[in-house]
């Protein structure tokens, strides 16, 4: 698949996205503004439309050796329920803009593509937490010659596991991604994902959540590209007008992430249906 039409995909994503917000109502599921995946899976016949932005501070790139203040433009997703125990899920950033320190310019570029489908194996009940299978393939839409992406196809399968634990929801991610090698052909990067959260009501309308999320590269000294990665989300959910607002505070975890940042969007979802 070339980038022209990898381009196309994204902005499809996008049209369907800001139609869905603009037109549609519904009860919304609640995934923004977590990187760490929710084991739940959405209603079947439901899609949920999610976009929004973000900005790091100081963000790093090891393939290129850039530094400077990444802006996310259009983080956007759209979640099919496709059955009572599966979900299809397209999400990407529409586009990346990066300043440089010290003045030395800007960079800018296409977001990413994931594909993922998320499969649910075992019910919660109240001795058994729910469990899902989450696979994912990153399909290259940035070009490396802009800095910003590393134009590699990367996989990623994932178990998610949740726990309703009083009013409070607490869920967790582990599993395996293999990264391609920027530097060396043939090559790749075998890393252990992982991912904390919790989703706390603080009334009707609001929700506080916070999470851990990264992976970690075994070797010593990989490549770059391939070092560990991580960060910390602390934000609000807030529901109104049929609509799920979403912000929270982000910092890295690691000398390669960004110091600080912050994501907002919001989330809504319709039945497509029954």
């Amino acid at each position: 698949m070339n980038f022209s039409a990898l381009r196309r995909i994204t902005i499809l994503i996008l049209a369907v996205t800001v139609a869905v917000t603009v037109f549609c109502t519904a009860a919304a599921a609640q995934q923004r503004p977590l990187l760490t995946e929710d084991p739940r899976v959405i209603a079947e016949g439901s899609l949920v439309a999610e976009t929004g932005f973000g900005y790091q501070h100081r963000a790093r790139f090891p393939v290129s050796g850039l530094t400077g203040d990444l802006y996310q433009i259009l983080t956007s997703g759209l979640h099919f329920g496709i059955g009572k125990r599966a979900e299809f899920q397209m999400t990407g950033t529409l586009h990346n803009y990066l300043r440089l320190q010290n003045g030395a310019g800007s960079r800018n570029d296409w977001g990413d593509l994931a594909l993922s489908t998320k499969i649910k194996i075992v019910e919660e009940s109240r001795s058994l937490p729910i469990i899902s299978f989450r696979p994912t393939v990153v399909l290259p839409n940035s070009n490396r010659t802009k800095g910003i992406g590393t134009d590699g196809t990367d996989f990623f399968g994932d178990i998610l596991i949740g726990k309703k634990t009083g009013t409070a929801f607490i869920f967790g991610n582990v599993g395996l991604g293999i990264l391609d090698d920027a530097n060396r052909p043939q090559s790749q990067h075998d890393v252990l994902t992982y991912g904390i959260a919790a989703a706390v009501p603080a009334g009707n309308r609001v929700s506080v959540l916070g999470e851990w999320n990264g992976y970690h590269n075994a070797q010593k000294h990989p490549s770059a590209g391939g070092e560990s990665r991580g960060q910390a989300r602390l934000g609000l959910q807030l529901k109104a007008g049929g609509i799920t607002f979403d912000v929270a505070a982000t910092a890295g975890t690691t000398h390669w992430d960004h110091k600080a940042g912050v994501v907002a969007g919001m989330t809504k979802a319709f039945q497509l249906w029954h």
